[in-house]
Parts: C-alpha cells; sequence; structure tokens
C-alpha cells in the first residue's frame, strides 16, 4: 500500500467514524435519560459505560481529541456506578450531564 493510498483509506476511516458520532450520542442521550430520572437498569448503566468508553478509545484515532476527552471523563465519572442501576448523587448526575452537554455539541 503505497503512503497515498493508506492516507485515503484513514480519511475514509477518519470521516465514517464522525458520520457515527451523531447516532452513538443519540444512543447514548437514551440510556442517559432514565438514568439521570432514576429509572435506570445496571443493563443500561453497563451499556452507557461501555458506549461512552468506546468512543473515549478510539476517538483520538480519528482525530476527534476533544470528544474522546470528554467521552472519557464520562466514563470515569460513571465508572465508580458500574453494577448499579443509577446514581443517587444528584451533583454528580449533573456534572455528567454538563459534559454530555459538551459532547453532543462537539459532535453536533
Amino acid at each position: 500500500m503505497s503512503d497515498e493510498e493508506f492516507r485515503q483509506m484513514m480519511a475514509a476511516a477518519n470521516a465514517e467514524f464522525r458520520a457515527s458520532l451523531p447516532a452513538r450520542i443519540t444512543a447514548i442521550d437514551a440510556l442517559w435519560a432514565p438514568i439521570a430520572g432514576g429509572s435506570a437498569t445496571v443493563a443500561q448503566m453497563e451499556e452507557l459505560i461501555l458506549l461512552v468508553h468506546k468512543i473515549a478509545g478510539s476517538a483520538g484515532t480519528f482525530g476527534e481529541d476533544e470528544a474522546g476527552e470528554l467521552a472519557s471523563e464520562i466514563e470515569a465519572r460513571l465508572t465508580p456506578y458500574r453494577g448499579a442501576a443509577g446514581i443517587a448523587d444528584t451533583g454528580v448526575r449533573e456534572e455528567i450531564a454538563a459534559v454530555l452537554g459538551r459532547l453532543r455539541a462537539r459532535v453536533g
């Protein structure tokens, strides 16, 4: 593979990743809503953590460093609640919601 072919392949992968972000944020929002509202399940919490983990882990590779950092921050705030169905601390929920808003704006 030539350097030019590699650059084209990476450009296509970057574009595909960026194009996938709005749908990922929609999925995150759908999982966050019951957690924020106090009606979530453990499975929803686990899925939310997994989704933000995937963005945190791959965003930098595709030139979306800020989105990756924001997703990593969300993951760090959610990880203590792994195995729980919700977050009782209103302050923590508000902090996560604020970072989610910044991620949503970055992707938007």
